[in-house]
């Protein structure tokens, strides 16, 4: 992202971690370690852009393939939302009369997962996070806030979904007062189709079984479009696990990915010298 001009080199630098360690201080301490002798020019100029990844999701282990071109990467949409109610007493406020920010929230989110519904199984939506306010046993709820990861690789399809999260979400209120903030608005991508079918050549000509695909995580190819022709290709995961301990690609298709990479590598270099 800092490489293609979409994050400021100065706000990355001063990203801090958990620990309050700066990116800056942290990538210092690294050159330092790795002794590197010497740097590329910052946004140096690239005739192409190939990224190889594990898939993160179980679809080429499922159908037997072993490669994965990838066209494209899925847009996605981020929203923060807070319900705020009223705090009561769990054993002696009658139902009829509550503000209870997690009963509201608890439709909020059902009704989204009845909207987002498709019988093609495209629309990606998590509520990946959710906070309980005072989250004590014998009190009814006075704020809750969650959050909605939406994903979808058609871009219509995506804003018409996005843009029908504040309503709902007022639909179901229930008297609590209700704040939608979309904190992250990101359009899909569509990969270079020369890069595609180089891709494509490369795994036919290794008799690798290989299917189109769009990815569904990011990945830094996305901020690398709008510089030179990009592209991807994804190998098989394990149970499509990934940021997981559990994390684990075979030997066998990790090589079939590299030997695929290097052929597209090759290829360009020859239309690129």
């Amino acid at each position: 992202a800092v490489f293609a001009g979409a994050l400021p080199l100065e706000t990355a630098l001063a990203t801090t971690d958990t620990d309050g360690i700066s990116e800056a201080h942290a990538l210092a301490e690294t050159m330092q370690r790795l002794a590197i002798p010497q740097r590329r020019a910052f946004r140096f100029p690239m005739a192409a852009y190939l990224e190889a990844h594990i898939e993160q999701g179980p679809i080429l282990e499922d159908t037997g393939h072993t490669i994965g071109i990838v066209s494209g990467i899925q847009g996605l949409r981020w929203f923060h939302i807070e319900v705020t109610g009223e705090e009561a007493h769990a054993g002696t406020t009658p139902r009829r009369i509550r503000k209870d920010a997690f009963v509201a929230a608890v439709r909020m989110v059902t009704a989204l997962q009845e909207l987002m519904d498709d019988e093609a199984d495209t629309v990606r939506f998590t509520v990946g996070r959710f906070e309980v306010t005072p989250n004590s046993p014998n009190t009814v709820p006075s704020r809750v806030r969650f959050t909605i990861d939406l994903r979808h690789p058609d871009a219509h399809v995506l804003s018409s979904l996005g843009d029908q999260v504040k309503p709902v979400c007022h639909t179901h209120a229930q008297g609590c007062r209700v704040t939608v903030v979309e904190t992250l608005h990101s359009s899909p991508i569509t990969f270079d189709p020369t890069i595609r079918d180089l891709l494509r050549n490369a795994a036919t000509h290794q008799a690798l079984a290989h299917m189109d695909m769009v990815s569904g995580a990011t990945h830094d190819a996305k901020y690398m479009v709008d510089l030179c022709p990009s592209g991807m290709l994804f190998v098989p995961c394990r149970g499509g696990i990934s940021h997981n301990e559990s994390e684990y690609a075979a030997p066998a298709d990790l090589a079939a990915g590299a030997r695929t990479l290097a052929e597209v590598m090759i290829e360009l270099a020859t239309i690129h010298p």
